[in-house]
């Protein structure tokens, strides 16, 4: 457990790895809520300075390369502590990077990564002053420093986004299929790798979403517009209900909503297999708002009040079949 979350923790960890962490997380909840404010402390340290970063930055940086290459096939520390020691010498490693005092020569170009395990969700501060919330099993990956020409960041999974205005750097959000593009606005994306849904709801501002590459395609939407990819076509509709943002607040809200697509959701959410054995389910449509905390169980004993329905789960192979 320790040398993965130390691995996770200096950016060396792999994507199996990662599972093996979030799957070990998930069995000790009072572990993965210390991991959820260390990483939260990670995330929002980079848009705190303090007085004598600089120099204190250079001194432990070069501290903490000589401890890696020492320690590097080893582990490091056994409480959670000193996982947070990391995170601070990260964070003074990336102000060292922008004021640098010397070894200049060595990195150019500093990359954080954000991650929310199953089940769970986190608000984070960029360096600019945007907002980003993100739903569980999200990850936002960004730069140390945006540069002149634009402020650039890559998601997988979903977030909402306040983000902070400026003219001379439109704020980009890369996914998998499609980017977002503003200047300044409150909206939110949902894409998570390898799913075929794509979805952007805006709220406040504008934006433009295209391909990578092919700006010149864009599609505009204006508050309570949203866009969404089907099949290969983007569309255009709008909403006047925004209860679908309520994740924020720790609240899945579902309205009117087919029982495949709700399934779909609660197995990227909660990082579990859905399998529906009961045909019948798909014919139906459910509303209802239920808790995070609660869990997936906790969804399901709740719609199955409105259309019955059995389920058993298989523990081990993290499986649930609805019957």
């Amino acid at each position: 457990m320790h040398h993965l979350l130390h691995k996770y923790y200096t950016k060396e960890i792999t994507t199996e790895e990662k599972k093996e962490l979030f799957l070990l997380l998930e069995n000790d909840p009072d572990l993965k809520k210390e991991f959820i404010s260390f990483q939260s402390l990670g995330g929002l340290s980079a848009s705190l300075p303090c007085p004598g970063d600089q120099v204190s930055a250079a001194t432990y940086l070069k501290k903490f390369r000589q401890e890696r290459r020492k320690e590097q096939a080893g582990r490091i520390g056994k409480q959670m502590l000193q996982y947070a020691a990391v995170v601070f010498l990260t964070m003074l490693a990336s102000w060292y990077l922008m004021n640098p005092v010397e070894e200049t020569d060595e990195i150019a170009e500093l990359y954080e990564e954000f991650m929310t395990p199953a089940g769970q969700r986190a608000m984070i501060k960029l360096h600019d002053g945007t907002v980003v919330w993100l739903n569980a099993k999200s990850t936002l990956r960004y730069p140390n420093q945006f540069g002149a020409a634009e402020r650039r960041v890559e998601l997988d999974g979903e977030a909402f986004f306040e983000v902070n205005h400026s003219e001379e750097k439109p704020f980009i959000v890369a996914t998998e299929k499609l980017d977002v593009k503003v200047l300044g606005t409150q909206f939110n994306v949902f894409a998570y790798k390898g799913h075929d849904e794509f979805k952007t709801s805006l709220l406040e501002g504008s934006v433009k979403i295209y391909r990578s590459s092919y700006e010149e395609d864009a599609l505009f939407i204006e508050p309570n517009e949203y866009v969404e990819l089907i099949g290969n076509r983007l569309v255009k509709g709008s909403f006047s209900n925004a209860d679908f943002l309520l994740w924020k607040d720790g609240i899945y809200a579902f309205d009117d909503e087919p029982f495949q697509e709700i399934v779909k959701k609660l197995e990227l959410y909660y990082d579990i297999t859905i399998l529906i054995n009961n045909a019948k389910l798909n014919e139906y449509r459910f509303s209802g708002k239920f808790r995070q905390r609660d869990g997936v169980e906790s969804v399901l004993r709740t719609l199955r009040k409105v259309y019955y329905f059995s389920y058993t789960k298989d523990e081990e192979g993290n499986i649930l079949t609805i019957k």
